[in-house]
């Protein structure tokens, strides 16, 4: 009997030990499943409100492609969309103004009817006002660079040169613009004859095939070559 005793206590001691432990680890496992699902949600939430604010970023953000100029005003002007929508367009000093060949442009330099492409951000819930941050006008076409031609007329302001790939350009001068000859002395603007080789430094509009700002204009032709002498 006493044998029995014993062994019914043998059996409770090893249940107690074996069960014990296990509920002291079950509950710390809760506790950290528990801590994960609220991680989870918090989680979830920074994304949710991360993925909100890019989607508003991105609701803000506004461009136009070829838009025309319909009007301007002080700080401010209309374009038609090519969708046929009217915007209008305000700028300020941190706007940026750039031509076609990415040349400095400014508000002074757009015309009516000139071609835009408008980069900023919309201020108006309708998307039809915005704060320009990049405007570049691909109708001023200009761009800093050497022509190469032959004079084909002569006036009071330049001349008309022909030049290989470019055609005819009309190329103003002015009290600045230095003239030199191939050897690189100095001459004036009236040693620039009909049909001498020029090349000419200055900015280049493509749409009205003239060349202004003129800093320099080099005469391939001066001075005079020497002729040979026939022999007799």
């Amino acid at each position: 009997m006493r044998k029995t005793y014993v062994g019914i206590a043998l059996s409770i001691g090893i249940a107690l030990f074996i069960t014990i432990p296990v509920y002291a680890v079950a509950l710390p496992v809760q506790q950290v499943r528990k801590q994960i699902q609220e991680e989870r949600k918090e989680i979830i939430q920074e994304r949710i409100a991360t993925l909100s604010g890019v989607n508003a970023w991105v609701r803000t953000r506004a461009a136009l492609i070829k838009a025309t100029v319909l009007g301007k005003g002080t700080n401010s002007f209309t374009v038609k969309g090519d969708n046929g929508k009217e915007y209008t367009v305000a700028f300020d000093g941190s706007t940026q103004w750039r031509r076609k060949f990415w040349g400095k442009s400014d508000f002074a330099e757009m015309s009516v009817n000139d071609v835009l492409n408008i980069h900023g951000k919309w201020t108006s819930e309708e998307m039809t006002e915005i704060q320009a941050r990049l405007i570049r006008n691909i109708s001023i076409q200009k761009r800093y660079g050497v022509f190469f031609g032959t004079v084909k007329s002569l006036s009071s302001g330049g001349w008309v040169m022909s030049t290989i790939k470019r055609h005819d350009q009309t190329v103003a001068v002015s009290g600045s613009t230095r003239f030199i000859n191939r050897t690189g002395a100095w001459i004036t603007q009236g040693a620039v004859l009909v049909g001498h080789r020029v090349r000419v430094r200055g900015l280049w509009d493509s749409i009205n095939s003239t060349i202004t700002e003129v800093t320099e204009v080099k005469d391939f032709d001066l001075p005079a070559r020497p002729t040979a002498t026939p022999k007799s």
